[in-house]
């Protein structure tokens, strides 16, 4: 290969390689971020059929005829798969410091769901404030109860006045500062974390009571590393019987293979026809999660004073994806987390029948209605008054 044609070619891959950092790195996570991947590499493969001639022109035709077969797949994947898109204002979000993907900037966000077939799921405001959490209308001063956990805490699909942090400050009467520091795809790994590194101390010093953490079995997948959304979440692993914090997910998959690897798991194609064949999560799944939120709690109480109650939602509650295999239960992990020295109470669904024409799921989403956050705030704030001594508390 001659040297202006050897030049071309670093130059392209140079560019592609770029090219695939910013959307792996600076692109919202999505759906399509494959495709973009996918397309960027394709047009790499169509650049060397311009430029190349003779065996290395075959190379690359062969290559680009491949890439474009896996992007036709993929996009087939997409529509059959019938998933819904998740929309939300550009630049909203973004990968900040070491929990991963969140708000990147105040005020408020557009987030809106589109089914398949192009019905509105739900179209709402998430507005954050100046320290990047979701806004909660409560106490402005006084005892902090800070509420941790995922897309269910953080009120995905919901209006502010909706989610369940929300529904705890309205249920006491505004008399505690209550904080939603939960995040969207976040799980006891960016609990954990936070606390470490003191994400949060500037809200957390003052005068912190209790946290509470919404949490359930297939959150084990993400202590673990093992779902797609965990590629830039804190990776903690076991030592000496103790989870010990090791980068990122991303670098567990080291190396070429783990990067396609990761790569493979990431795409549609994937979620459609395999997914649902992975094993269920395993024992020392497990164990990890227990010690994660088991060691949050610890340092929750050694570097705020506060303790740590674990709202536990039993895996029915989810698709077949993440139910428990046969050799695990609820209450088995409940004790789990019990004899880790976890507070735990399990969330109650009550009965749909009760509630005739009102939904306490999203419908075409599966996230907690208002209502059913206002429910499980009701019996949060019952445990935390009763169990809390909550009523005594005084600034």
């Amino acid at each position: 290969m001659e040297r202006s044609l050897l030049l071309k070619t670093l130059a392209a891959v140079a560019l592609a390689g770029v090219a695939i950092y910013g959307v792996l790195n600076f692109v919202q996570p999505s759906r399509y971020i494959v495709l973009l991947v996918v397309a960027i590499i394709f047009a790499v493969f169509v650049y060397f059929i311009a430029i190349f001639r003779g065996r290395w022109r075959d190379m690359a035709l062969l290559c680009a005829t491949l890439t474009f077969g896996f992007g036709i797949i993929e996009i087939v994947s997409l529509h059959l798969g019938g998933f819904a898109t998740t929309y939300k204002d550009r630049g909203s979000w973004a990968r900040v410091g070491e929990l991963g993907w969140r708000p990147a900037r105040p005020g408020p966000i557009h987030e809106k769901k589109i089914a398949a077939n192009g019905d509105v799921v739900y179209d709402v405001v998430n507005t954050i404030d100046d320290k990047l959490t979701r806004v909660v209308e409560s106490a402005p001063d006084g005892p902090i109860v800070a509420f941790f956990g995922d897309s269910m805490t953080f009120g995905a699909g919901l209006n502010d006045n909706e989610t369940l942090p929300q529904a705890f400050a309205d249920l006491t009467d505004r008399r505690f500062r209550v904080l939603n520091l939960a995040v969207t795809a976040y799980g006891p790994q960016q609990f954990l974390r936070a606390l470490e590194i003191g994400e949060h101390d500037a809200l957390l010093k003052k005068d912190s009571r209790l946290f509470i953490m919404l949490t359930a079995p297939w959150h084990a997948g993400r202590t673990s590393c093992k779902e797609r959304n965990q590629w830039y979440a804190p990776r903690y692993v076991m030592q000496d019987g103790a989870p010990v914090y090791r980068g990122a997910c991303s670098e567990a998959a080291s190396g070429l293979f783990g990067a396609a690897r990761a790569l493979l798991r990431s795409t549609e194609m994937f979620h459609y026809f395999f997914e649902s064949r992975e094993p269920p999560i395993d024992e020392a799944d497990i164990d990890l999660y227990v010690a994660v939120l088991g060691k949050a709690a610890a340092t929750a109480r050694e570097k705020y004073g506060a303790p740590t109650l674990i709202m536990y939602l039993p895996d029915f509650l989810a698709t077949d994806r993440y139910r428990l295999g046969p050799a695990y239960g609820n209450e088995q992990i409940m004790q789990k987390l019990r004899d880790a020295g976890l507070h735990v109470v399990e969330a109650k669904l009550p009965n749909p029948a009760d509630y005739p024409g009102q939904p306490l799921f999203i419908p075409g989403d599966g996230h907690p209605t208002g209502l059913l956050d206002r429910i499980w705030a009701g019996q949060i704030r019952d445990v935390v008054m009763k169990d809390f001594d909550a009523a005594s508390w005084r600034p």
